[in-house]
């Protein structure tokens, strides 16, 4: 287990990449952005949101890759696509053809790592290795059960009273006026104390221009209605590093807990000072982490 103090400082003033594009696929145009150099790590998710959250001590060694997917993603008007996990993985397998990238590590926080999962699995020849951050090991129904259950059990009165009083400020009728991206972003904000160690922290800045395609966010959720987490040896032999908080009550860490035994060994770490984001609660233990299980020098 890590236990190191820290707390999310939120995106850093005037955060600007050292490169970047953008890559067009059918109904989508994907950007990605990059920080660092040396050993390549493919982050997905958003190119706007992920580099405000791994920490900047990782640059001297690595190469972050942070490459949209089609939920976070500028939407092109070519008709309608059907969008499907496959689809998915295409697109980020077109991503890495576009960035010249043979093996990489491939990194997805939350439900995007289980979308590096399925890549991984389709082309386990690409993946050197795999870093799954606060990634629910089972589908939504499981995890949201498990998530009510550990928060009711295990968060404090205090936390709670904070969620309590989120919830109670938010205007229903004025959040039924806002653009369904917008009242995303308002809620996952209120939502806060589920989410961080800290319960009083304010993650609106996180999202600041962030594109929601809310047709496509639909689609990527109901991926994991009907999903197994799974993974053979003999198909995926990448060595896989999961990274979990103890103050995360949307995705808790007892789920891992119960699903380690009957999974390929995998390293497991809970850093006990974070919740659902431990690059950004804890980033130089996290960086720490990274690098070492990666074999690389310290930060």
């Amino acid at each position: 287990m890590t236990k190191e103090v820290g707390q999310p400082s939120g995106p850093r003033p005037g955060f600007r990449s050292s490169g970047g594009g953008t890559h067009e696929v059918p109904g989508a145009a994907l950007s990605y952005v990059e920080k660092g150099r040396g050993l390549p790590l493919l982050i997905l998710g958003s190119a706007v949101y992920y580099p405000r959250t791994f920490p900047a001590s990782l640059h001297g060694s690595c190469r972050l890759i942070f490459v949209d997917l089609r939920h976070f993603a500028g939407k092109l008007d070519t008709g309608r696509v059907a969008i499907t996990l496959e689809t998915y993985c295409e697109d980020i397998e077109a991503m890495r053809s576009r960035l010249g990238l043979e093996r990489f590590v491939l990194v997805g926080h939350s439900h995007h790592g289980n979308v590096a999962l399925a890549y991984a699995k389709r082309y386990p020849h690409r993946v050197s290795h795999l870093v799954l951050i606060g990634t629910p090991p089972c589908d939504v129904r499981g995890t949201l059960e498990a998530g009510h259950r550990y928060w009711l059990t295990h968060a404090s009165s205090a936390r709670k009273a904070v969620l309590a009083c989120n919830q109670a400020r938010l205007d229903e009728a004025a959040l039924a006026e806002l653009p369904p991206g917008e009242m995303f972003v308002a809620r996952y904000v209120a939502d806060g104390p589920r989410i961080w160690y800290d319960p009083h922290y304010d993650a609106a800045p996180l999202w600041q221009g962030v594109p929601i395609d809310t047709e496509a966010f639909t689609a990527f959720r109901d991926f994991f209605v009907d999903y197994e987490f799974n993974w053979r040896l003999e198909d995926l032999s990448a060595p896989v590093l999961v990274v979990m908080g103890r103050h995360d009550y949307v995705v808790p860490p007892t789920l891992w807990e119960s699903r380690l035994p009957d999974l390929p060994p995998v390293t497991y770490r809970l850093f006990e000072q974070s919740g659902h984001t431990p690059q950004l609660e804890e980033p130089e233990a996290f960086a720490r982490l990274l690098l070492e299980w990666l074999g690389r020098d310290e930060p």
